[in-house]
């Protein structure tokens, strides 16, 4: 269900003086050039000062390093400069629950925050000190240069909406911030106002003002937002919030950041419940482009991209995608607006949109120049001289592009999974996350020297493997120079844990470690490293990366699965019902579109333990996950809740077994579906009477839950 600034006087600013006032209170030192918060800016304009790419220049573009997250992250990443490190940093948060810091130079982690909950909200970075959301309902402030937790502030619901730091009034820092209900799902949310860290009478972390979207602005029922909020101030000197909220809502508020009361709430059209806004809005202030009040463009998943009067809301014009790249292009548009010089670029469902910022009228379309991407929910991003700039964006096949801003497409890089997150543009770079883990760093190629490449010679791919208690694994590195060590990381793929060789045990945080080298400062070197086997053995994975002397890593780090068999007498597990690819067709409301919900999809097998010091099946758990929403299933309908609780966090939940703690069982599981279709991943293992765990799960790679007419399943 991903949907998916700092001001120290009251007055009235134009953008590029936002802008600029912006960059001059972070943390001292900072470069102009910082990206630190999501979209660039306060006003979400997406427009990075660093003009060292342009539209002559982007064809040379290459990796300049990849660092590892250790999880699919959907989050922006942002830049800042840590005085005390005397370094630029680049911060980006994963599903896992981590959030990191990496040397914008070298890709190295600096740091690593390790939470018990995913991470789907974008930081913000003001005066050294981190500020994001998580899924366990808190939002963070943390030191920019440590890690280290400032302190937090506890919510009802989780928090997927990307914070945005600013000073309304003169009085010190607030973080302004959505929340999208105890689940993530539509169930109610608040938006917020919590003072931030700073000098003043203020508690830091304390509440400033929460309002319900639902009574205190009048929403739809249950409706809550992670719509990154927008900060500006209207021709009359009132500071405002803009956001939008979730289903069934399905609209635009702009509330008064001093107090949270609300100024205009704007409707968009909804074509279908899931139609909200969770794109953040984009600001132009008053009088820019002839608009005395300003003007708020915002587009909704209703595929129509609006132009809004900031100061009552009134729509000025409306662009609408739908009908301009008709209903056969897929995709609701969920990415946040750029604006530069009169024009503003989006992402939908095939690629980017320039629209003529005062008439509403189309400029151009990536398509009409041949590029066809998959759907962009990344938001596009700017950067370059005047009369020679690119544009960044990503898009769900994974694939980073650079585009002129006429159309023509300048770059391409795929990546190892799908782009949530928007590029950031600071420092020489180009910095994108990918579902596939990893937080890329672009520069130009003439500035990237050649990078070292890493083998995995043994075990080999695929390999299984007797369990002796330990595994070896060796290869080899080169560079054009020297290689100054091999990272490895080693991943037990049924607990998700990483091995920690400093410390000698399995940590819920991802880890490198250095493997022993042949020849240290050598060309060209083998290397060796080992990792304990449990007793019940299971899949692991392993990665190696290595580094140049010049602290370049391998971008392209080499990887093996392999299977170490079990010790002793483990169970197995099966799954009879349902079966891979199977069509479900629940009942259908053919006046909304919707299925009637609850509605519950029953899945069945087998569990049998025969062996050990007490033979018998003691449970069996079950993980369920959304495959298009990447959550997992936490818990069954209720009279609120009746697509049942879903989470992003891996979440599995005990079956009822037939026959606890006999030999062979059956045993049953049920879940809930969401209103509208979507895949299924289904995962079930056991544990028996010893303690022992299923090593090979069973695994169901996907059900589909269809339209009456449907009977599709790819």
């Amino acid at each position: 269900m991903f949907k998916a600034g700092i001001w120290r006087k009251r007055s009235l600013l134009g953008v590029a003086a936002l802008i600029a006032l912006v960059s001059s209170v972070t943390a001292s030192g900072a470069l102009a050039d910082d990206w630190t918060m999501f979209h660039h800016d306060p006003t979400h304009t997406g427009v990075s000062t660093d003009s060292t790419f342009n539209s002559s220049n982007a064809a040379t573009i290459g990796l300049d390093w990849a660092a590892n997250t250790g999880s699919s992250s959907y989050t922006s990443p942002v830049v800042a400069h840590s005085t005390s490190l005397n370094k630029d940093l680049v911060y980006a948060a994963n599903q896992m629950g981590a959030i990191s810091a990496y040397d914008v130079a070298t890709g190295d982690r600096q740091w690593v925050l390790q939470l018990a909950a995913s991470i789907q909200s974008s930081p913000a970075i003001v005066n050294n000190v981190v500020y994001f959301g998580a899924n366990d309902h808190k939002m963070y402030a943390v030191d920019a240069s440590t890690g280290t937790t400032i302190c937090t502030y506890t919510t009802p619901g989780n928090i997927s909406s990307s914070p945005t730091v600013v000073d309304p009034d003169g009085s010190g820092l607030v973080v302004y911030f959505g929340e999208n209900g105890i689940t993530g799902a539509d169930d109610g949310g608040d938006e917020f106002a919590v003072n931030a860290v700073d000098p003043n009478a203020a508690t830091d972390c304390s509440l400033k003002w929460t309002k319900s979207i639902t009574g205190d602005y009048g929403g739809a029922n249950l409706a809550g937002s992670w719509s990154p909020p927008a900060f500006a101030t209207d021709v009359n000197g009132r500071a405002l919030i803009v956001f939008g909220g979730s289903s069934p809502d399905c609209a635009v508020y702009a509330v008064d950041a001093l107090t949270g009361a609300r100024v205009w709430r704007f409707q968009t059209q909804i074509f279908a419940q899931d139609n909200d806004v969770g794109a953040g809005p984009t600001i132009t202030a008053p009088g820019v482009n002839g608009f005395a009040d300003g003007v708020v463009y915002v587009a909704g998943k209703d595929r129509i991209l609006y132009a809004l009067n900031l100061r009552t809301g009134i729509k000025i014009w409306q662009f609408s995608i739908r009908t301009d790249s008709v209903l056969a292009v897929p995709g609701a548009t969920r990415s946040t607006a750029a604006y530069l010089n009169g024009v503003i670029y989006v992402g939908y469902g095939a690629g980017v949109y320039a629209i003529n910022a005062i008439t509403g009228l189309k400029n151009w379309k990536t398509q009409d120049f041949g590029v066809n991407t998959q759907e962009v929910i990344s938001s596009p991003a700017i950067t370059g001289a005047p009369g020679n700039r690119v544009l960044f964006v990503g898009d769900m096949s994974g694939k980073l592009f650079g585009f002129g801003l006429n159309g023509a497409k300048l770059f391409q890089y795929a990546t190892g999974g799908f782009i949530y997150g928007s590029p950031a543009l600071a420092d020489g770079h180009v910095f994108v996350t990918s579902s596939d883990g990893f937080l890329y760093a672009f520069a130009l190629g003439g500035a990237i020297g050649p990078k070292p490449t890493t083998t995995i010679a043994a075990p080999a791919d695929g390999a299984t493997l007797s369990n002796t208690g330990t595994v070896s694994v060796t290869g080899s590195a080169t560079d054009n120079t020297s290689v100054a060590k091999v990272l490895v990381a080693i991943k037990n793929k049924n607990s998700g844990a990483w091995w920690d060789s400093s410390l000698q045990k399995w940590s819920k945080t991802y880890q490198e470690n250095l493997a022993s080298l042949a020849n240290p400062g050598g060309a060209s070197t083998n290397w060796s490293t080992s990792f304990p086997a449990p007793l019940d053995g299971g899949p692991f994975l392993i990665q190696a990366s290595a580094v140049d002397g010049g602290g370049q890593h391998d971008p392209t780090p080499d990887t093996h699965s392999v299977l170490v068999s079990a010790n002793g007498s483990p169970p197995d597990t099966s799954i009879t019902s349902p079966v891979f690819r199977q069509i479900f067709h629940p009942p259908f409301n053919t006046a909304t579109g919707l299925y009637n919900v609850p509605y519950y999809i029953q899945v069945s097998g087998t569990a049998v333990d025969s062996g050990g010091a007490n033979p018998g099946i003691a449970k069996v758990y079950v993980s369920v996950r959304n495959i298009e929403h990447a959550e997992y299933n936490c818990g069954p309908a209720t009279s609120t809740a009746k697509e049942g609780c879903w989470q992003p966090t891996f979440t599995s939940i005990l079956a009822t077994l037939a026959s606890p703690g006999a030999t062979s069982t059956n045993w049953t599981f049920q879940f809930p579906i969401y209103d509208h279709h979507h895949k299924y991943r289904i995962v079930a293992w056991s544990v028996d009477k010893d303690n022992e765990v299923d090593p090979t799960r069973f695994v169901i790679g996907r059900i589909c839950v269809r339209d009456p007419t449907d009977n599709t399943c790819a």
